[in-house]
């Protein structure tokens, strides 16, 4: 559910249609009962949905606000690959903004992030699709 949330909220953005955001706000309902019950497990994945759906919605505060948040969650319950998902959603979404340096400092951190999880093959995409030899 909160993967495809993440992808369903981009394919909105993406201009695939009404239906992606209906979609994404219904996992986004989902993960707010699950937070109930875990909130250690499940509420950086909510405040990312947020994020991604505050973003779809041009809530451009908002949006920063929630992809901050979901970063630390994740860091301080020791999530690092979702740490570095927040990091890589949120620089896509400040490069759209056109906020060129924040989101290369977000990729940066997010190759950060695969690394030290060991996804090396998406930490040297996410190098290679971003350019971040150049930052």
């Amino acid at each position: 559910i909160f993967y495809r949330g993440v992808v369903v909220f981009h394919l909105y953005r993406e201009g695939k249609g009404e239906h992606w955001l209906k979609e994404g706000k219904k996992m986004q309902d989902q993960l707010e009962i699950w937070v109930k019950t875990s909130k250690p497990i499940f509420e950086n994945k909510l405040i990312l949905l947020e994020a991604e759906n505050y973003a779809s919605m041009c809530n451009v505060v908002a949006a920063k606000k929630s992809y901050e948040l979901s970063v630390k969650l994740a860091r301080d319950n020791g999530y690092i690959h979702e740490q570095g998902l927040a990091y890589e959603c949120m620089g896509k979404y400040l490069m759209s903004a056109v906020e060129v340096r924040d989101a290369e400092r977000c990729f940066l951190s997010a190759h950060e992030c695969y690394m030290q999880w060991g996804a090396k093959a998406k930490a040297k995409k996410m190098w290679m699709d971003w350019n971040l030899d150049s930052s």
